[in-house]
């Protein structure tokens, strides 16, 4: 089977067609407004590619600022590194000078959750967006790239660069399993542009790749009511200290497997598939035996209730057919975690 593939183009809209459904979109990472001037009819293009854990694509679009504020990390609770090498225009930060804006071949880097004010010209850019669990253990300052500029000349961003251009020539054509053959190499390389230098292999990678290992046994088990830390300790050969201690950087164990079952509740009540079904039924079936508890728990995940989710979630079914499939590339980013 080949990659799962996503597109987006706002051709043959009406300009406020065209505009709602870009930024309905990318809202799911950033707040977006046109530049004063930006020329109609407003068009924006995106392809996406889902590689195992990452997204890859290419996205272009008019000049306009992007925002993202506190609000909108503590709601949506992404942990994303994104990489974008603008191939036509230039990205900077609205606070900063020449200086801190790209050049064509540059490297512009968002740490998504952190608070980002930054602006573009039209641009076309190649970009991949990175769980912060898969790369953080190869970086030497996992939290500090925020809004900084990587010179295209250098030797590792050039590399990078080189390699998602062909990755991205032959995605059509890869393999699902493929993913897992490509992952590795283009994870090392991205450490490599942002560190600056290729570094030794370390116990953290290894470690982040028992995590994901467990992650995927509880995603698949996530409505069995036996889930626990002692099972899942058990079924990995270890003691419940050590997968504590494996799921501190991630909240800790309980934490987790409740915002994943509350993550599922949330896919489960935006699927038009699933609208017959009540909160409370939705609610049971991953756990939560008790509607108030439940209630104060996805509220405080989500920054919304259950009815105001499913709501938002009938407003949207109102939107353009092309934006109703449920494999589109911005369904890709929420869920990725």
């Amino acid at each position: 089977m080949g990659l799962p593939h996503s597109t987006l183009d706002t051709a043959g809209l009406s300009a406020d067609e065209a505009l709602a459904a870009w930024q309905s979109s990318i809202g799911v990472m950033f707040d977006t407004r046109l530049n004063a001037g930006t020329e109609n009819p407003f068009r924006a293009e995106v392809e996406g590619f889902l590689l195992g854990d990452v997204a890859l694509g290419r996205c272009s679009a008019p000049a306009q600022w992007f925002d993202r504020s506190r609000r909108k990390i503590e709601r949506d609770d992404l942990d994303h590194i994104m990489l974008q090498f603008y191939t036509d225009g230039r990205c900077g930060r609205r606070d900063g000078g020449s200086a801190d804006e790209t050049q064509p071949g540059d490297l512009w880097v968002t740490d998504l959750a952190q608070p980002l004010a930054s602006g573009t010209t039209a641009f076309s850019n190649l970009n991949i967006i990175l769980p912060r669990r898969v790369i953080a253990p190869l970086l030497k300052r996992p939290h500090g790239h925020h809004m900084s500029v990587l010179s295209g000349s250098d030797p590792m961003v050039m590399l990078l660069r080189s390699h998602l251009q062909a990755l991205l020539t032959t995605a059509p054509s890869l393999r699902e399993e493929d993913a897992v053959t490509v992952l590795g190499p283009t994870l090392a390389l991205a450490a490599a542009a942002l560190n600056g230098k290729v570094e030794e292999a370390t116990a953290a990678p290894f470690a982040s790749a028992i995590v994901s290992t467990i992650r995927r046994h509880i995603e698949f088990n996530l409505a069995d009511p036996a889930l626990s830390a002692s099972a899942v300790a058990q079924e990995f050969r270890m003691s419940e200290r050590k997968l504590y201690y494996l799921f501190e950087p991630l909240g800790g164990f309980a934490t987790y497997v409740q915002d994943r079952r509350l993550q599922r509740c949330y896919e489960a009540l935006v699927d038009p598939d699933l609208r017959h079904r009540s909160i409370a039924d939705i609610a049971e079936s991953m756990g939560f035996l008790h509607p108030k508890s439940f209630s104060r728990a996805f509220g405080r995940k989500m920054g919304m209730t259950a009815r105001e989710v499913r709501a938002e979630a009938s407003r949207r079914d109102q939107l353009p057919s092309m934006q109703r499939t449920a494999d589109q590339w911005w369904n890709w980013i929420a869920h990725m975690r």
